[in-house]
Parts: C-alpha cells; sequence; structure tokens
C-alpha cells in the first residue's frame, strides 16, 4: 500500500495540524517507498517559527516517529548552501506532501527539483578547501595522540579528521546524499577511481583493520593518509589563503612517517 494511502498518517495529520503550522511532509524511508517493520515515520512540520521543542521522538499506533520543526525559509536557504544542498535537495525531491494548504510546500518541492549543482560549485571548492585546512588541528592531535600512545586522544582526532574530510569531499563531489544509510556506499562508489583515498577512508572509520597493530592506531595513521589524500583530491584548489596551514600539515605528517617508517 502507498504510504499516502494508509490510513495511519491520518492519525497524526489532524493532530499536527495547529494554526502556526504551513504543511507537513513524510521523509525518509517511507517517502522512497523502502521502509521495512524497523523503519522510523520521519515527519517534517513546516513552520515560521521554531517552538522551543523542535525535535522528538514519539510512538503513535505502534510506530516509531520522528517530528522534526523545520523552518520553511531555512529550507530555501539550504538550497543556497553546497554543505546543507547535498542532504536538503533529495530529501526535498523525495518528501510527500501530506497537508499543504496555501501551497507553500509544493513551492519548496518544486525548487528542489529545479535545482542545478553547477550553480554552487564554487562555493562547494571553498568549504572543502576550507574543511581541509581545519582539519590540521586534528592532524596535530593524532600526531601527539600516536607518540603518547594515548588511544582517546587518538580515536577522538580521528573521528574528528574522518568526518571533516569525508564530507568536504562529499561536498566538492556534489554527491546527492539520498539517505544517510548511502552515504559511505556512495562515496566509495564515487572515488573508486582513487583506491588510495578509499582505502584511507575505510581504514581511518574501523570499516577495515590491519594485522599486528592496535585498532586506534590503524585509525590514527589511516587518517594521516586520508588527509594527504585528500589534499590530492583539492590540491588544484587550494588558495594562498589555505596554503600555509595546509602544507604545514603535510610537511608535519611526512616528518612523523618518516621517522616511524621503521615501526
Amino acid at each position: 500500500m502507498n504510504f499516502l494511502e494508509d490510513p495511519f498518517p491520518k492519525t497524526f495529520i489532524a493532530r499536527l495540524m495547529q494554526p502556526d503550522v504551513i504543511g507537513l511532509a513524510v521523509t525518509g524511508s517511507y517517502s522512497r517507498g523502502e521502509h521495512n517493520p524497523h523503519s522510523d515515520v520521519d515527519v517534517d512540520i513546516f513552520v515560521d517559527v521554531l517552538p522551543d521543542d523542535s525535535y522528538t521522538l514519539q510512538i503513535l499506533n505502534g510506530k516509531l516517529v520522528s517530528l522534526k520543526y523545520i523552518r520553511l525559509s531555512d529550507e530555501f536557504d539550504a538550497l543556497k548552501q553546497p554543505e546543507r544542498a547535498i542532504w536538503a535537495v533529495p530529501g526535498l525531491r523525495q518528501m510527500k506532501i501530506v497537508a499543504d494548504e496555501t501551497g507553500q510546500l509544493a513551492k519548496l518541492k518544486q525548487a528542489a527539483d529545479n535545482f542545478t549543482w553547477a550553480d554552487l560549485q564554487s562555493a562547494a571548492d571553498e568549504y572543502a578547501v576550507e574543511s581541509l585546512m581545519g582539519c590540521a588541528e586534528e592532524a596535530h592531535k593524532l600526531i601527539s595522540g600516536l607518540e603518547q600512545q594515548n588511544e582517546s586522544k587518538v580515536l577522538y582526532a580521528s573521528w574528528g579528521m574522518f568526518k571533516g574530510l569525508s564530507f568536504a569531499a562529499a561536498v566538492q563531489a556534489g554527491l546527492m546524499i539520498e539517505s544517510e544509510n548511502k552515504i559511505f556506499a556512495m562515496m566509495q562508489e564515487h572515488f573508486r577511481d582513487t583506491p588510495a583515498w578509499v582505502r584511507a577512508f575505510r581504514l581511518s572509520f574501523g570499516m577495515d583493520v590491519e594485522e599486528n597493530l592496535p585498532a586506534y592506531q590503524t585509525r590514527g595513521r589511516a587518517s594521516l593518509d586520508l588527509y594527504e589524500q585528500t589534499y590530492l583530491l583539492f590540491e588544484k584548489l587550494i588558495t594562498e589563503k589555505h596554503r600555509k596551514v595546509i602544507e604545514n600539515t603535510l610537511q608535519l605528517i611526512s616528518s612523523y612517517k618518516q621517522s616511524n617508517s621503521h615501526e
């Protein structure tokens, strides 16, 4: 049965359509027709002013329902920001509108349908290089943690490095993320022609392991590799604004690797 033909939505439409609500939409796996018995129901509630409690989970008719209030203007703005557009555009294109008395959600969905990435590529390049520069701090922490054999420090910095650089790569590439459950597979498919980057990506997050090394050391070293490999992806985009910090970080990583090459 099509979700919109299911009587279940009617149970929350009447409840959620208060005077200050612009409209409602179902997103996520239910909007894509990919839901299973364990899927939650994602409901976006569009408003002009966010309430104090803008996100909550509830059990309705035995289903886990995610209720998220969103300012309509924020969603239009997301189409102008590359780091948000990679998430917003697919979600808006897929969303199933269940209440839209004024037609504003239909206009938002149409704006997403009309979206073109080329308009944001320059901003995406800037975001990517800013992220690479910003991860210099994680590189310093990683090297310090590895030298100190400080597992907690290395793991936290590895997590920051992986998150910062992987999403920077996704944004620069303009990957439209249809589902958060698919993002890692999408990235590996997109970067399959740069296997060194994919290998560092997998090792730094713990998808793969190396023998004879504690897991935190594998992840820490791979995160440094990920910095170098991401630099190669972005090399032609780097401006003088970012160059000194990035090149200093690359030199630091190279020196660390040379001094530990015997291990």
